[in-house]
């Protein structure tokens, strides 16, 4: 479990926690619960969301948050190392051996440009199939952080929303006193909510999001030249060269 995630989240729930419990204990953290709030925020924001996206979509999005948890980030020198062996492998005993060093669907571009390669089809139609592959899964995981950046949007939006019903509630009833607390709680914890899970939740989520999707476009970027490298015939010291070239802009 990635680290970072569990620290940050930890540390800004716990903050929150404490500034309001140094200053009235667990009555005022009790306080600050208030389910017609928590019902105006999510709910809305919920709602809001099914009406943009497909179930489809927000089930996948929500199952990219696991990118928050990976244990493992996605290596580029890895992949160049896999592919070299298939390079040094294919000069030696032909394209078909190098189905033996397949990946087993770790890393899937990978496995189908070696099934690609290894059944004879042309480069020209290999790279295209492999940059199709690749803009697909761009543009999925780019949908998955849209989702949740979307979701920091809306959670703020329905907070004020919340704030104006309660303003309303607390106008209306302001010639008795024992109403104006409720309302008023209603109307600034729905923003407190609302905003709350925006900063802390949804766009740090939609941040790593973004962070495991330009790691994964690298390593796509590698397989596909990688591979056009194995069936052009280059020994595997040129195929090492070129794909750490990829790599020259994060020394």
């Amino acid at each position: 479990m990635r680290s970072t995630t569990i620290i940050g989240l930890s540390i800004g729930i716990a903050v929150m926690f404490l500034s309001i419990f140094v200053r009235g204990g667990m009555e005022m953290v009790l306080y600050f619960v208030n389910l017609p709030a928590v019902l105006i925020v999510f709910g809305g924001t919920v709602a809001a969301i099914l009406i943009n996206f497909s179930f489809r979509q927000l089930i996948d999005g929500i199952k990219a948050f696991r990118f928050t948890l990976a244990t493992k980030v996605v290596s580029a020198e890895a992949v160049i190392e896999i592919i070299v062996q298939m390079a040094m492998r294919a000069r030696k005993e032909g394209f078909m051996a190098i189905r033996e060093l397949s990946t087993k669907g770790r890393y899937p571009l990978l496995d189908i440009g070696v099934d690609l390669v290894a059944d004879g089809t042309d480069p020209e139609v290999t790279r295209g199939i492999l940059e199709t592959v690749s803009d697909y899964l761009q543009m999925k995981i780019s949908t998955d952080e849209r989702i949740w950046r979307d979701i920091a949007v809306y959670a703020p939006l329905f907070g004020m929303v919340g704030t104006l019903i309660g303003l309303i509630m607390l106008l209306r009833t302001l010639d008795d006193p024992a109403t104006i607390a409720p309302n008023m709680s209603i109307a600034l914890l729905t923003t407190l909510y609302g905003i709350g899970f925006a900063g802390l939740v949804c766009m740090p989520v939609a941040g790593k999001i973004r962070v495991y999707n330009t790691n994964m476009a690298l390593a796509r970027e590698i397989i596909i030249e990688g591979v056009a490298s194995i069936q052009a015939g280059d020994n595997s010291q040129i195929v090492k060269e070129k794909l750490q070239a990829y790599l020259a802009g994060r020394q």
